[in-house]
Protein backbone atom coordinates (compact mmCIF):
# COMPACT_ATOMS: atom_id res chain seq x y z
CA UNK A 1 0.00 0.00 0.00
CA UNK A 2 2.78 2.36 0.64
CA UNK A 3 4.05 1.71 -2.67
CA UNK A 4 0.89 2.55 -4.68
CA UNK A 5 0.69 6.14 -2.34
CA UNK A 6 4.20 6.97 -3.05
CA UNK A 7 3.11 6.22 -6.70
CA UNK A 8 0.17 8.58 -6.38
CA UNK A 9 2.00 11.22 -4.28
CA UNK A 10 4.55 11.37 -7.31
CA UNK A 11 1.78 11.67 -10.15
CA UNK A 12 -0.08 13.86 -8.41
CA UNK A 13 2.66 16.48 -7.42
CA UNK A 14 4.28 16.52 -10.55
CA UNK A 15 1.50 17.38 -12.41
CA UNK A 16 -0.01 20.11 -9.96
CA UNK A 17 3.19 22.12 -10.22
CA UNK A 18 3.35 22.02 -14.19
CA UNK A 19 2.47 25.21 -15.76
CA UNK A 20 -0.03 22.99 -17.87
CA UNK A 21 -2.03 22.46 -14.77
CA UNK A 22 -1.78 25.97 -13.58
CA UNK A 23 -2.30 27.58 -16.64
CA UNK A 24 -5.40 25.57 -17.67
CA UNK A 25 -7.23 26.38 -13.78
CA UNK A 26 -6.72 29.93 -13.44
CA UNK A 27 -7.32 30.57 -17.12
CA UNK A 28 -10.43 28.20 -17.29
CA UNK A 29 -13.01 29.85 -15.39
CA UNK A 30 -11.70 33.35 -17.31
CA UNK A 31 -13.06 31.52 -20.36
CA UNK A 32 -16.35 30.95 -19.19
CA UNK A 33 -16.83 34.57 -17.88
CA UNK A 34 -15.67 35.67 -21.41
CA UNK A 35 -18.17 33.10 -22.81
CA UNK A 36 -20.95 34.65 -20.96
CA UNK A 37 -19.92 38.30 -20.96
CA UNK A 38 -19.09 38.84 -24.40
CA UNK A 39 -22.27 37.95 -25.97
CA UNK A 40 -23.75 39.91 -23.60
CA UNK A 41 -22.07 43.03 -24.49
CA UNK A 42 -22.60 42.08 -28.22
CA UNK A 43 -26.30 42.21 -27.61
CA UNK A 44 -26.27 45.40 -25.92
CA UNK A 45 -24.35 47.09 -28.24
CA UNK A 46 -26.06 47.89 -32.15
CA UNK A 47 -22.71 47.84 -33.57
CA UNK A 48 -19.90 50.61 -34.07
CA UNK A 49 -20.21 54.25 -34.61
CA UNK A 50 -23.08 56.04 -36.07
CA UNK A 51 -25.37 54.89 -38.44
CA UNK A 52 -26.49 57.61 -41.14
CA UNK A 53 -29.44 56.58 -43.10
CA UNK A 54 -31.18 58.90 -45.74
CA UNK A 55 -34.81 57.70 -46.73
CA UNK A 56 -36.19 58.85 -49.99
CA UNK A 57 -39.66 60.25 -49.87
CA UNK A 58 -41.77 60.69 -53.13
CA UNK A 59 -44.90 59.67 -50.97
CA UNK A 60 -45.91 63.33 -49.46
CA UNK A 61 -47.38 61.11 -46.31
CA UNK A 62 -46.41 63.61 -43.33
CA UNK A 63 -48.05 60.87 -40.75
CA UNK A 64 -46.23 58.00 -42.53
CA UNK A 65 -42.45 59.52 -42.47
CA UNK A 66 -43.36 61.49 -38.68
CA UNK A 67 -43.96 57.66 -37.60
CA UNK A 68 -41.38 56.13 -39.13
CA UNK A 69 -39.20 58.65 -37.35
CA UNK A 70 -40.26 57.93 -34.24
CA UNK A 71 -39.86 53.98 -34.76
CA UNK A 72 -36.49 54.91 -36.27
CA UNK A 73 -35.28 56.96 -33.25
CA UNK A 74 -37.34 55.55 -30.29
CA UNK A 75 -34.11 53.92 -28.29
CA UNK A 76 -31.56 57.16 -29.88
CA UNK A 77 -32.01 59.16 -26.37
CA UNK A 78 -30.22 56.32 -24.37
CA UNK A 79 -27.56 55.52 -27.40
CA UNK A 80 -27.51 58.57 -29.51
CA UNK A 81 -26.65 56.11 -32.31
CA UNK A 82 -28.65 56.67 -35.23
CA UNK A 83 -28.46 59.84 -37.35
CA UNK A 84 -31.67 60.04 -40.45
CA UNK A 85 -31.83 62.75 -43.02
CA UNK A 86 -35.14 62.41 -45.06
CA UNK A 87 -35.15 63.88 -48.38
CA UNK A 88 -37.86 65.00 -50.44
CA UNK A 89 -38.65 64.25 -54.34
CA UNK A 90 -40.78 66.84 -55.78
CA UNK A 91 -43.98 65.93 -58.16
CA UNK A 92 -41.91 65.88 -61.70
CA UNK A 93 -38.90 64.56 -60.21
CA UNK A 94 -37.54 61.18 -60.40
CA UNK A 95 -36.20 58.89 -57.72
CA UNK A 96 -33.28 57.38 -60.45
CA UNK A 97 -31.93 61.17 -60.68
CA UNK A 98 -31.22 61.45 -56.95
CA UNK A 99 -29.75 57.46 -56.82
CA UNK A 100 -26.29 58.17 -58.04
CA UNK A 101 -25.14 60.87 -55.67
CA UNK A 102 -26.50 58.87 -52.43
CA UNK A 103 -24.92 55.59 -53.80
CA UNK A 104 -21.30 57.76 -54.15
CA UNK A 105 -21.86 58.60 -50.67
CA UNK A 106 -22.25 55.07 -49.52
CA UNK A 107 -18.68 54.51 -51.51
CA UNK A 108 -17.09 57.32 -50.07
CA UNK A 109 -18.30 56.16 -46.57
CA UNK A 110 -20.62 59.91 -45.74
CA UNK A 111 -23.81 57.32 -45.26
CA UNK A 112 -24.75 53.94 -44.43
CA UNK A 113 -27.32 53.45 -46.74
CA UNK A 114 -30.80 54.95 -47.71
CA UNK A 115 -34.55 53.74 -48.05
CA UNK A 116 -36.75 54.78 -51.45
CA UNK A 117 -39.81 55.30 -50.36
CA UNK A 118 -41.84 55.85 -53.77
CA UNK A 119 -45.79 57.00 -54.69
CA UNK A 120 -47.86 53.79 -53.97
CA UNK A 121 -45.99 52.55 -50.99
CA UNK A 122 -48.48 51.29 -49.16
CA UNK A 123 -49.51 48.54 -52.23
CA UNK A 124 -45.99 47.14 -52.37
CA UNK A 125 -44.94 44.71 -50.74
CA UNK A 126 -41.10 45.20 -50.29
CA UNK A 127 -39.26 48.57 -50.04
CA UNK A 128 -35.78 49.13 -51.45
CA UNK A 129 -33.26 49.55 -49.05
CA UNK A 130 -29.13 50.13 -50.44
CA UNK A 131 -26.66 49.44 -47.94
CA UNK A 132 -23.11 49.48 -47.68
CA UNK A 133 -22.84 46.71 -45.45
CA UNK A 134 -25.30 43.99 -46.58
CA UNK A 135 -24.24 42.01 -43.85
CA UNK A 136 -25.65 44.37 -41.20
CA UNK A 137 -28.18 41.54 -39.98
CA UNK A 138 -28.87 44.19 -36.90
CA UNK A 139 -29.83 47.65 -38.56
CA UNK A 140 -31.76 45.71 -41.09
CA UNK A 141 -33.99 44.10 -39.15
CA UNK A 142 -34.63 47.58 -37.25
CA UNK A 143 -35.32 49.18 -40.21
CA UNK A 144 -37.89 46.42 -41.82
CA UNK A 145 -39.39 46.71 -38.42
CA UNK A 146 -39.88 50.50 -38.37
CA UNK A 147 -41.16 50.34 -41.99
CA UNK A 148 -43.56 47.77 -41.69
CA UNK A 149 -45.10 49.37 -38.38
CA UNK A 150 -45.24 52.88 -39.85
CA UNK A 151 -47.11 51.44 -43.08
CA UNK A 152 -49.33 48.88 -41.65
CA UNK A 153 -50.68 51.70 -39.38
CA UNK A 154 -51.24 54.18 -41.66
CA UNK A 155 -52.52 51.26 -43.76
CA UNK A 156 -55.30 50.91 -41.16
CA UNK A 157 -55.65 54.97 -40.90
CA UNK A 158 -56.30 55.18 -44.50
CA UNK A 159 -58.97 52.20 -43.51
CA UNK A 160 -60.59 54.22 -41.39
CA UNK A 161 -59.57 51.66 -38.11
CA UNK A 162 -57.90 52.71 -35.36
CA UNK A 163 -54.19 51.33 -35.30
CA UNK A 164 -54.04 51.81 -31.40
CA UNK A 165 -57.06 49.14 -31.28
CA UNK A 166 -55.71 47.13 -33.68
CA UNK A 167 -52.62 46.83 -31.80
CA UNK A 168 -54.45 46.39 -28.23
CA UNK A 169 -56.55 43.52 -29.25
CA UNK A 170 -53.62 41.36 -31.61
CA UNK A 171 -50.99 41.91 -28.89
CA UNK A 172 -48.87 38.87 -28.49
CA UNK A 173 -49.32 36.22 -25.77
CA UNK A 174 -46.06 34.99 -23.91
CA UNK A 175 -45.35 32.05 -22.05
CA UNK A 176 -43.50 32.39 -18.29
CA UNK A 177 -42.20 29.00 -17.83
CA UNK A 178 -42.23 28.00 -13.68
CA UNK A 179 -39.72 25.06 -12.95
CA UNK A 180 -40.38 22.67 -10.19
CA UNK A 181 -38.61 25.11 -7.65
CA UNK A 182 -40.68 28.17 -8.49
CA UNK A 183 -37.93 29.66 -10.32
CA UNK A 184 -39.05 31.78 -13.61
CA UNK A 185 -37.19 29.92 -16.42
CA UNK A 186 -35.19 31.57 -19.06
CA UNK A 187 -32.87 28.77 -20.22
CA UNK A 188 -30.53 28.75 -16.94
CA UNK A 189 -31.86 24.98 -16.51
CA UNK A 190 -30.43 24.26 -19.74
CA UNK A 191 -27.47 26.53 -19.89
CA UNK A 192 -26.21 24.60 -16.46
CA UNK A 193 -26.67 21.13 -17.59
CA UNK A 194 -24.92 21.68 -20.46
CA UNK A 195 -22.29 23.52 -19.29
CA UNK A 196 -21.78 20.99 -16.50
CA UNK A 197 -22.02 18.55 -19.20
CA UNK A 198 -19.16 19.72 -21.35
CA UNK A 199 -16.79 19.96 -18.23
CA UNK A 200 -17.72 16.57 -17.35
CA UNK A 201 -17.03 15.49 -21.29
CA UNK A 202 -13.88 17.41 -21.86
CA UNK A 203 -12.16 16.88 -18.01
CA UNK A 204 -12.55 13.25 -18.63
CA UNK A 205 -11.36 13.29 -21.77
CA UNK A 206 -8.00 15.28 -21.04
CA UNK A 207 -7.50 13.95 -17.77
CA UNK A 208 -7.45 10.24 -19.78
CA UNK A 209 -5.69 11.01 -22.37
CA UNK A 210 -2.94 12.35 -19.68
CA UNK A 211 -2.90 8.62 -18.52
CA UNK A 212 -2.79 7.42 -22.02
CA UNK A 213 0.77 9.64 -22.32
CA UNK A 214 1.76 9.35 -19.26
CA UNK A 215 2.36 5.73 -19.44
CA UNK A 216 3.46 5.89 -23.41
CA UNK A 217 5.99 8.40 -21.66
CA UNK A 218 6.96 5.77 -19.17
CA UNK A 219 7.61 3.15 -21.68
CA UNK A 220 9.73 5.68 -24.47
CA UNK A 221 11.96 6.82 -21.84
CA UNK A 222 12.20 3.14 -20.09
CA UNK A 223 11.29 4.63 -16.85
CA UNK A 224 8.93 1.75 -16.42
CA UNK A 225 11.62 -0.83 -16.61
CA UNK A 226 13.07 1.05 -13.43
CA UNK A 227 9.71 1.44 -11.41
CA UNK A 228 8.76 -1.80 -12.08
CA UNK A 229 11.85 -3.16 -10.08
CA UNK A 230 10.49 -1.80 -7.15
CA UNK A 231 6.49 -2.39 -7.74
CA UNK A 232 3.95 -4.74 -8.99
CA UNK A 233 3.02 -4.11 -12.70
CA UNK A 234 -0.90 -3.19 -10.99
CA UNK A 235 0.23 -1.12 -8.09
CA UNK A 236 1.88 1.33 -10.82
CA UNK A 237 -1.51 1.78 -12.90
CA UNK A 238 -3.26 1.91 -10.04
CA UNK A 239 -1.39 4.69 -8.46
CA UNK A 240 -1.14 6.70 -11.88
CA UNK A 241 -5.06 5.91 -12.08
CA UNK A 242 -5.34 7.56 -8.31
CA UNK A 243 -2.88 10.29 -8.58
CA UNK A 244 -4.27 12.16 -11.93
CA UNK A 245 -7.44 11.63 -11.24
CA UNK A 246 -6.74 13.13 -7.71
CA UNK A 247 -5.43 15.83 -10.10
CA UNK A 248 -8.76 16.28 -12.10
CA UNK A 249 -10.69 16.30 -8.51
CA UNK A 250 -8.49 19.28 -7.47
CA UNK A 251 -9.45 21.24 -10.45
CA UNK A 252 -12.93 20.96 -10.04
CA UNK A 253 -12.38 22.18 -6.02
CA UNK A 254 -10.89 25.47 -7.58
CA UNK A 255 -13.11 25.43 -10.72
CA UNK A 256 -16.27 24.95 -7.82
CA UNK A 257 -15.25 27.89 -5.62
CA UNK A 258 -14.58 30.11 -8.81
CA UNK A 259 -18.53 29.52 -9.66
CA UNK A 260 -19.62 30.30 -5.88
CA UNK A 261 -17.92 33.39 -5.78
CA UNK A 262 -19.09 34.55 -9.57
CA UNK A 263 -22.83 33.36 -8.69
CA UNK A 264 -22.77 35.53 -5.40
CA UNK A 265 -21.75 38.39 -7.90
CA UNK A 266 -24.15 37.84 -10.17
CA UNK A 267 -27.11 37.28 -8.21
CA UNK A 268 -26.13 40.60 -6.10
CA UNK A 269 -25.25 42.39 -9.35
CA UNK A 270 -28.22 41.31 -11.63
CA UNK A 271 -25.96 40.04 -14.03
CA UNK A 272 -27.08 40.75 -17.30
CA UNK A 273 -29.13 43.30 -16.50
CA UNK A 274 -31.59 41.25 -14.81
CA UNK A 275 -33.06 39.52 -17.42
CA UNK A 276 -30.89 35.82 -16.48
CA UNK A 277 -31.39 34.12 -13.17
CA UNK A 278 -28.70 32.69 -12.16
CA UNK A 279 -29.45 28.42 -11.87
CA UNK A 280 -29.58 26.96 -9.14
CA UNK A 281 -26.85 24.47 -8.05
CA UNK A 282 -27.76 21.62 -5.50
CA UNK A 283 -25.60 19.92 -3.33
CA UNK A 284 -27.23 17.47 -4.26
CA UNK A 285 -26.12 18.12 -7.95
CA UNK A 286 -22.85 18.58 -7.07
CA UNK A 287 -22.31 15.19 -5.34
CA UNK A 288 -23.51 13.28 -8.67
CA UNK A 289 -21.42 15.50 -10.63
CA UNK A 290 -18.28 14.35 -8.58
CA UNK A 291 -19.44 10.46 -8.58
CA UNK A 292 -20.17 10.57 -11.83
CA UNK A 293 -16.33 12.59 -12.91
CA UNK A 294 -15.22 9.97 -10.58
CA UNK A 295 -16.32 6.94 -12.20
CA UNK A 296 -16.09 8.07 -15.98
CA UNK A 297 -12.92 9.03 -15.56
CA UNK A 298 -11.99 5.37 -14.09
CA UNK A 299 -13.69 3.73 -16.69
CA UNK A 300 -11.91 5.40 -19.34
CA UNK A 301 -8.93 5.84 -17.99
CA UNK A 302 -8.64 2.24 -17.23
CA UNK A 303 -8.93 1.68 -21.09
CA UNK A 304 -5.87 4.64 -22.09
CA UNK A 305 -3.89 2.76 -19.57
CA UNK A 306 -4.43 -0.18 -21.52
CA UNK A 307 -3.50 1.61 -24.68
CA UNK A 308 -0.95 3.33 -23.66
CA UNK A 309 0.53 -0.59 -22.11
CA UNK A 310 -0.40 -2.20 -25.85
CA UNK A 311 1.88 0.61 -27.88
CA UNK A 312 5.76 1.52 -27.86
CA UNK A 313 5.26 5.31 -28.93
CA UNK A 314 2.71 8.48 -29.35
CA UNK A 315 1.65 7.66 -32.80
CA UNK A 316 0.76 4.19 -32.52
CA UNK A 317 -1.53 5.97 -29.23
CA UNK A 318 -3.13 8.07 -31.25
CA UNK A 319 -4.70 5.69 -34.05
CA UNK A 320 -5.14 2.86 -31.09
CA UNK A 321 -7.15 5.25 -28.68
CA UNK A 322 -9.65 6.44 -31.55
CA UNK A 323 -12.47 4.01 -30.56
CA UNK A 324 -12.05 4.57 -26.68
CA UNK A 325 -12.16 8.52 -27.37
CA UNK A 326 -14.89 7.87 -29.99
CA UNK A 327 -17.10 6.50 -27.21
CA UNK A 328 -17.15 9.76 -25.37
CA UNK A 329 -18.06 12.12 -28.09
CA UNK A 330 -21.03 9.65 -28.88
CA UNK A 331 -22.52 10.45 -24.97
CA UNK A 332 -22.19 14.35 -26.48
CA UNK A 333 -23.41 13.47 -29.45
CA UNK A 334 -26.18 11.18 -28.10
CA UNK A 335 -27.25 14.31 -25.68
CA UNK A 336 -29.41 15.80 -27.93
CA UNK A 337 -31.92 12.67 -27.07
CA UNK A 338 -31.93 13.74 -23.25
CA UNK A 339 -32.39 17.20 -24.29
CA UNK A 340 -35.77 15.95 -26.13
CA UNK A 341 -37.01 13.97 -23.63
CA UNK A 342 -34.95 13.36 -20.42
CA UNK A 343 -37.39 10.34 -18.93
CA UNK A 344 -38.01 8.85 -22.15
CA UNK A 345 -37.48 5.06 -23.05
CA UNK A 346 -34.06 5.75 -25.54
CA UNK A 347 -32.75 8.13 -23.26
CA UNK A 348 -32.97 6.07 -20.28
CA UNK A 349 -31.70 2.96 -22.02
CA UNK A 350 -28.85 5.29 -23.47
CA UNK A 351 -28.13 6.77 -19.89
CA UNK A 352 -27.94 2.81 -18.36
CA UNK A 353 -24.74 2.28 -20.97
CA UNK A 354 -21.66 2.17 -19.08
CA UNK A 355 -19.67 4.17 -21.41
CA UNK A 356 -22.26 6.67 -21.79
CA UNK A 357 -23.37 6.68 -18.28
CA UNK A 358 -21.28 9.41 -16.96
CA UNK A 359 -22.33 12.33 -19.37
CA UNK A 360 -26.13 10.87 -20.25
CA UNK A 361 -27.22 10.14 -16.85
CA UNK A 362 -25.82 13.25 -15.05
CA UNK A 363 -27.16 15.25 -17.71
CA UNK A 364 -31.03 13.43 -16.99
CA UNK A 365 -29.83 14.48 -13.08
CA UNK A 366 -29.56 18.17 -14.20
CA UNK A 367 -32.32 18.55 -16.50
CA UNK A 368 -35.17 16.47 -14.52
CA UNK A 369 -33.99 14.11 -11.77
CA UNK A 370 -35.15 10.51 -13.40
CA UNK A 371 -35.88 7.52 -10.92
CA UNK A 372 -33.54 6.79 -7.83
CA UNK A 373 -33.16 2.79 -8.89
CA UNK A 374 -32.06 4.25 -12.74
CA UNK A 375 -29.57 6.53 -10.80
CA UNK A 376 -28.35 4.02 -8.66
CA UNK A 377 -28.45 1.07 -11.59
CA UNK A 378 -26.36 3.68 -13.57
CA UNK A 379 -23.86 3.32 -11.22
CA UNK A 380 -23.76 -0.35 -10.18
CA UNK A 381 -23.67 -0.79 -13.91
CA UNK A 382 -20.82 1.62 -14.11
CA UNK A 383 -18.51 0.06 -11.08
CA UNK A 384 -19.21 -3.46 -12.44
CA UNK A 385 -17.98 -2.05 -15.89
CA UNK A 386 -14.99 -0.24 -14.30
CA UNK A 387 -13.91 -3.95 -12.29
CA UNK A 388 -14.12 -6.47 -15.32
CA UNK A 389 -12.07 -3.50 -17.69
CA UNK A 390 -9.42 -2.58 -14.60
CA UNK A 391 -9.21 -6.78 -14.48
CA UNK A 392 -8.50 -6.96 -18.30
CA UNK A 393 -6.35 -3.72 -18.36
CA UNK A 394 -4.32 -5.03 -15.23
CA UNK A 395 -3.44 -8.38 -17.22
CA UNK A 396 -2.39 -6.71 -19.94
CA UNK A 397 -0.83 -3.85 -18.22
CA UNK A 398 1.65 -6.37 -16.71
CA UNK A 399 2.51 -7.63 -19.73
CA UNK A 400 2.17 -4.51 -22.32
CA UNK A 401 3.84 -2.15 -20.45
CA UNK A 402 7.58 -4.31 -21.11
CA UNK A 403 6.91 -4.64 -24.79
CA UNK A 404 8.73 -2.68 -27.23
CA UNK A 405 8.84 -2.59 -30.59
CA UNK A 406 6.41 -3.94 -32.88
CA UNK A 407 2.82 -2.89 -31.88
CA UNK A 408 0.83 -6.66 -30.78
CA UNK A 409 -1.74 -8.28 -32.81
CA UNK A 410 -5.49 -8.76 -31.39
CA UNK A 411 -4.44 -12.19 -31.11
CA UNK A 412 -1.32 -11.59 -29.33
CA UNK A 413 -3.33 -9.44 -26.64
CA UNK A 414 -5.73 -11.97 -26.10
CA UNK A 415 -3.00 -14.58 -25.50
CA UNK A 416 -1.81 -11.69 -22.19
CA UNK A 417 -4.98 -12.22 -20.83
CA UNK A 418 -4.86 -15.84 -20.20
CA UNK A 419 -1.46 -15.49 -19.30
CA UNK A 420 -1.42 -16.60 -15.18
Amino acid sequence: MDKVLAIIKREYVTRIRSKGFIIGTLVSPLLMVLLLAIPMLIARSSGDGQFRLVVLDQTGEAELITRLDNLLLEDNAKSDRYTVTYEVVVPGERIEDRQPELNRRIEAGEINGYIVLPRGVFELDAIDFHARNVSDFGNRGRIRDALHTAITEQRFVKAGIDPSLVKRLSRDIDINIINPRGQSEKGQTFFLAYALMMILYVTILVYGLAVLRGVVEEKQSRIVEILLSSVQPFQLMLGKLVGIGLVGLTQYVIWAVSAIVLSGLAAARSFGGGSFEMPHISAALMVFFVIYFVLGYFLFATLYATVGAIVSNEEDGQQMQTPVTMSIVMSVVLSTVILRNPNGMLATVLSLVPFFSPVLMFMRISLETPPAWQIALSIVLLIGTILGMVWVAARIYRIGVLMYGKRPSLPEVYKWLKYT
